[in-house]
C-alpha cells in the first residue's frame, strides 16, 4: 500500500513540474515577444540605438582615439600599408552614418585601386602621384584618356602619427607601393599578357588531366587486388563452413555406426570455435594485406586531391578576374584539408601501431597488471580489445580534428561544446539503453568475461563469439544463426572454453553390483584413456573417481571428473561412454534401472493370499 502510494506521489509530483516548466516557458516566451514590442513605443537617444550595430573586425586594432587596419592587395591579398582613423565606438551599417570607420576605408582603398587596375589600360602612361585637393594630401592615379586624377588613398595625420613619418615622406611611400601594385594589375588585365596566361594554362589542365588519368588507373589496379583479396577471404570462410558442416555430418555417421548419441549442440559449437581459431591467422594475414593496399589507396587519393588544388590555385592565379578569391582558396580551405589529411593519417598510423601491439602482446607478456592468460587466451583477449580500442582511438582523433576545424573556422569551440554538451544531455535521456551497451561492454572487456573465439551460453542463446563491441555481442550458433544481442541485456554468462573444461560424467549401476568392482572397474578405463598418448595432452590432470554420489531405486550413481583443455571436454567425453560401454558389456556390470514392488491383496485382505511381484521398469 505504501508501495503504491509511493508512486502515485511520484507521478503527480512529476506532472506538476512537467506543467511548471511548460508555465515558465511561455511566460518566457511572452516577455520576449512583448520586450520587443515595448521596444519600439519610446525611442533611445542618439548613440544608443544599436538595431544596426556591428562588431568591429578582427583585424581592427585599437590604439586609444584612434584605429588601425591594413591596406590589402586586390591581387593576392597581401597587406600593402596601414592607415589609421579616429575611433569609432558604434559601427553602423546605415550609409547616412557620418563617421566611417577604419575598415570602411581600408576597403574604400582596396575597391579604388581594383578599380584603378581595371580603367587604366597603358602601363607606360600610368601615373600614380602624389597631389593636394581641398588642402588634403593625396595619392591619384591617371593616364593619357582619363587625365582627371582617381584619388586612391588620402594621407591624414592619424596616418602620419602611427607610421611616424611625415605626411609628404608617407605620401611618398605609399606611391611607390600603389604605382607598382597599379602596374601589375594593369599589365596582367591587358589583352596580350591576359592571353598568354591563358596560353601558359592548357598544358597545366593538360597535365592535370594526364596525371588523374594515370592515378585513376593506378587506384583501380589497387581496387581490382582488394576485390580479390576480399573474394579470397569469402572463399576461406565459405570453405570453413563447408568443412564444418561435413565434419558435422562424418561424425553423426560415426556415432550412428557405434550407436552411441548424436553429438550436442554445444560439441557442434566447440567444433566450430576450433576452426575459427584455425582460420584467424590467414584471416589477419589477408586483413593485413588488404590494410595495406587502403592505404595505398588513401594515400593516392589524396594525391589526386593535391594535385588538383594545386592546379585551382595557378589557375586562379592565373585569371586575373579571379585573383580577388586567391586567399580564399590558399587560406582556411587549405588548413582545413591539412587537418583533414593529418587526422587520416594519424587514423591509420594509430591502427597500424595497435596491430603491431597485439602482434607482440601474442607472443611477448609484457603487460604485468593484467593477466591475459594462457597464449591461447591472450590471443582471444587481445583480438577482442584491439577492436574496441581502434574504435576509441577513432572518436578520439575525429573529435579532436572536427574541434580544430572549428577553431580554424572561427567558430567558438566553447559554445560548440556547451550546446552539444546540452545536445547530448538531451539524447541521453531517449538513449539510455544504448549508454548502458557501453558501459556493460566496458565491463565485458575489463573483467574478461569472454571474448572472440569463446564459446558461451547466455541463456536464452548460445554460440561462438564471432564479433564484440562496446554496443553488441555476435554469436554464431550451431545452426549457423548469426545472434545479436544488446550488452545492457546480457545479465549472466557460461563461458564454456575458459581456461580449462570438464568432463562431469555421472553413471548409474545395477544396486546388486558390487560396488568396489564397478568402482575398480571405472578406475582403470579413466585411467588408460589418461595414459593414452592419443589422448594425454587433452587431459592436463589426472582424473578424479569421486565415488559413489547417490543409492536409489535405480541403482548406485558413480560420478567422475576428467579436466581437459578448452573444446575438448566433449571430445574425451564421448571417447571415454564408448569406453566404459565396452568394460561394462566385458565385465558383466548391468546399468541401473528403476525398480518397484507391487503388492497385489484379495478382497477379503486375507495376508496369505498375497501376491508379490517384482517387476522392472525401463
Amino acid at each position: 500500500m505504501k508501495h503504491r502510494l509511493s508512486v502515485q506521489y511520484l507521478s503527480l509530483l512529476s506532472e506538476r513540474c512537467l506543467y511548471f516548466s511548460l508555465l515558465l516557458l511561455l511566460a518566457l516566451s511572452l516577455t520576449l515577444a512583448t520586450s520587443q514590442i515595448g521596444h519600439a513605443q519610446f525611442s533611445l537617444p542618439e548613440g544608443f540605438d544599436q538595431s544596426h550595430s556591428v562588431e568591429r573586425s578582427g583585424n581592427v586594432n585599437r590604439y586609444g582615439h584612434f584605429e588601425t587596419a591594413p591596406v590589402t592587395s586586390p591581387l593576392d591579398g597581401r597587406t600593402l600599408f596601414t592607415i589609421a582613423s579616429p575611433t569609432v565606438d558604434y559601427r553602423s551599417t546605415d550609409a547616412s552614418s557620418p563617421s566611417q570607420s577604419v575598415e570602411e576605408r581600408a576597403k574604400e582603398v582596396h575597391d579604388r585601386l581594383w578599380l584603378a587596375m581595371t580603367r587604366f589600360k597603358d602601363p607606360q602612361s600610368l601615373v600614380v602621384d602624389v597631389f593636394r585637393l581641398n588642402n588634403v594630401t593625396i595619392v591619384g592615379a591617371r593616364d593619357d584618356k582619363f587625365p582627371r586624377p582617381l584619388v586612391l588613398v588620402s594621407v591624414t595625420d592619424l596616418d602620419a602619427d602611427f607610421n611616424g613619418k611625415p605626411i609628404d615622406e608617407l605620401a611618398t611611400e605609399w606611391r611607390d607601393i600603389l604605382k607598382q601594385e597599379a602596374q601589375a594589375g594593369v599589365e596582367l588585365f591587358s589583352g596580350d599578357t591576359l592571353s598568354s596566361h591563358l596560353g601558359r594554362m592548357v598544358p597545366t589542365v593538360v597535365g592535370l588531366l594526364a596525371a588523374t588519368g594515370i592515378i585513376l588507373l593506378i587506384r583501380h589496379g589497387v581496387s581490382r587486388r582488394q576485390k580479390i583479396l576480399r573474394q579470397r577471404k569469402q572463399v576461406l570462410s565459405e570453405s570453413t563452413a563447408s568443412d564444418e558442416r561435413s565434419e558435422l555430418q562424418s561424425d553423426r555417421t560415426t556415432d550412428s555406426q557405434q550407436n552411441t548419441p548424436q553429438s550436442s549442440p554445444r560439441e557442434q559449437l566447440t567444433q566450430q570455435r576450433t576452426q575459427f581459431l584455425q582460420r584467424l591467422k590467414q584471416t589477419f594475414s589477408l586483413e593485413q594485406q588488404l590494410g595495406l593496399l587502403g592505404l595505398m589507396r588513401w594515400f593516392l587519393l589524396w594525391l589526386l586531391i593535391l594535385l588538383w588544388y594545386s592546379g585551382i590555385i595557378k589557375v586562379v592565379s592565373s585569371i586575373p578576374v579571379l585573383l580577388a578569391y586567391r586567399k580564399f582558396v590558399i587560406g582556411i580551405p587549405i588548413t582545413l584539408l591539412g587537418i583533414w589529411f593529418f587526422i587520416g593519417l594519424t587514423i591509420r598510423i594509430s591502427h597500424h601501431l595497435i596491430n603491431l601491439l597485439q602482434v607482440t602482446s601474442e607472443t611477448h607478456h609484457f603487460v604485468d597488471f593484467i593477466d591475459l592468460g594462457d597464449a591461447q587466451r591472450r590471443k582471444l583477449r587481445t583480438s577482442t580489445i584491439t577492436g574496441a580500442i581502434k574504435d576509441l582511438a577513432t572518436v578520439l582523433i575525429a573529435t579532436t580534428g572536427f574541434l580544430l576545424g572549428l577553431k580554424v573556422s572561427g567558430i567558438s569551440t566553447g559554445s560548440v561544446l556547451a550546446i552539444g554538451g546540452l545536445l547530448g544531455l538531451a539524447v541521453s535521456f531517449g538513449s539510455q539503453s544504448l549508454v548502458k551497451d557501453v558501459v556493460n561492454g566496458i565491463l565485458i572487456l575489463v573483467e574478461d568475461q569472454y571474448a572472440i573465439g569463446d564459446v558461451i551460453d547466455l541463456g536464452r542463446a548460445s554460440g561462438v563469439v564471432e564479433n564484440l563491441t562496446l554496443r553488441i555481442t555476435q554469436l554464431r550458433s550451431a545452426d549457423g544463426e548469426l545472434i545479436t544481442i544488446p550488452n545492457s541485456t546480457i545479465t549472466e554468462v557460461k563461458n564454456l572454453t575458459r581456461s580449462w573444461s570438464r568432463v562431469n560424467f555421472r553413471i548409474d549401476v545395477a544396486y546388486q553390483t558390487d560396488p568396489e568392482k564397478a568402482l575398480s572397474l571405472l578406475r582403470e578405463v579413466v585411467q588408460e584413456l589418461y595414459d593414452d598418448p592419443e589422448w594425454h595432452d587433452k587431459i592436463p590432470a589426472p582424473p578424479e573417481v569421486l565415488g559413489i554420489d547417490s543409492i536409489s531405486h535405480s541403482g548406485m550413481t558413480i560420478t567422475i571428473w576428467i579436466q581437459t583443455v578448452p573444446l575438448e571436454q566433449w571430445s574425451v567425453g564421448r571417447e571415454f561412454r564408448l569406453r566404459v560401454r565396452k568394460a561394462l558389456e566385458a565385465n558383466g556390470i548391468e546399468i541401473g534401472m528403476p525398480r518397484q514392488t507391487y503388492v497385489l491383496e484379495s478382497s477379503q485382505g486375507n495376508p496369505v493370499n498375497n501376491l508379490r511381484q517384482n517387476h522392472d521398469l525401463f
